[in-house]
């Protein structure tokens, strides 16, 4: 008898332990995670980024009321403190795979659905089942907390859906309205940086890629920028986004010698850390204006932030229709929330 209740004091002991530090440990790997897949080391980190204060926020949260419970309840709540650890451990494994993900450069299916390349949502399902853990585990204590116990994991669920549903309309929110821009007194740099965007057939710019390459000259016109950096890969069989806006801009007074291409990037966050490799580390370039859709705007000054980079920030004149415009301010509000939590 003595040493069986030896043996569950030591269990409990291992479960207090394990109870207060894995939401520590789970928070310190997510940002170890964001950092190492965007390619940054952690003399990056800010705990200013807003992904990171609410990072912070949510396991401190969750941490606090692991504590008001545990002396509120004190061992009865150790007792049953195994169910917190198992699930907490949950959320450790998906973060796990995520790493792994990143660290090993799993190679995950290509292709697209909804818009999205399918190896950033698969990617994202994983550190979405993460924080999905984290906010019913939230839930559930709150709920222990002021011992609301009718259909408690019911309820659970339900807040923990309602919680996910208010964060990422907030940020949808927060994205319709569009970037401030000074109309009158236009960013001047060292280099405009024309982030890429899509192609049609037979290697005409899009609209949205055409009106962002008019900013870029208009801007050169009037000498506020002395170099056009053209940026954007390629679909197969078609020429990289950066080639077609390279011959498109020298339908106009361009100098092809003031006109720089990178064919490799794929995405907003690759631009951006091309910008602070290629253009701000290795080129030393002091002053860069990045030129892009008003909508986009927030999105790559918050990226930029996160890439611990200052950039000057230039709308196009692109007008889109009622229905498109809050299809891209969507998708952007999604990719923001997305970059905020997960870096992705």
């Amino acid at each position: 008898m003595p040493v069986r209740r030896k043996k569950q004091t030591s269990s409990i002991s291992v479960m207090k332990i394990a109870l207060f530090l894995l939401p520590l440990f789970n928070l310190f790997l997510l940002y170890g995670i964001k950092y190492r897949n965007q390619e940054l080391s952690l003399t990056d980190f800010k705990l200013s980024f807003p992904g990171n204060v609410l990072n912070l926020i949510f396991a401190a949260v969750l941490l606090i009321e692991l504590i008001v419970l545990a002396f509120r309840d004190k061992g009865g709540f150790f007792g049953k403190s195994s169910l917190f650890v198992r699930v907490m451990s949950l959320q450790s494994v998906l973060l796990l795979l995520a790493g792994l993900v990143v660290v090993l450069e799993i190679h995950l299916p290509v292709g697209y659905l909804f818009g999205f390349p399918i190896a950033k949502i698969v990617l994202w399902f994983l550190f979405f089942s993460s924080q999905f853990i984290q906010f019913s585990l939230i839930s559930y204590c709150w709920l222990l907390i002021f011992r609301s116990n009718s259909l408690l994991f019911l309820r659970t669920l339900l807040n923990s859906i309602f919680i996910t549903i208010f964060l990422y309309g907030f940020v949808f929110l927060y994205t319709f309205g569009t970037f401030p821009v000074e109309e009158k007194n236009e960013p001047a740099g060292d280099v405009g940086v024309v982030l890429g965007a899509a192609v049609w057939s037979n290697n005409v710019p899009s609209t949205i890629l055409m009106e962002r390459l008019n900013k870029a000259r208009e801007l050169y016109a009037k000498k506020k920028i002395a170099k056009i950096q053209l940026t954007g890969g390629n679909a197969p069989g078609e020429l990289s986004e950066a080639e077609v806006a390279f011959n498109y801009l020298m339908k106009f007074s361009v100098d092809p010698k003031d006109v720089w291409m990178e064919k490799k990037t794929a995405s907003t966050t690759e631009q951006i850390r091309f910008i602070k490799n290629d253009l701000i580390g290795e080129k030393k370039m002091k002053n860069v204006v990045i030129i892009s859709d008003r909508f986009h705007l927030k999105r790559i000054n918050e990226i930029s932030k996160f890439y611990n980079i200052k950039v000057k920030l230039s709308g196009s004149n692109v007008t889109l229709n009622s229905k498109s415009l809050v299809y891209y301010k969507l998708r952007e509000g999604i990719a923001l929330i997305n970059f905020w939590f997960f870096a992705i």
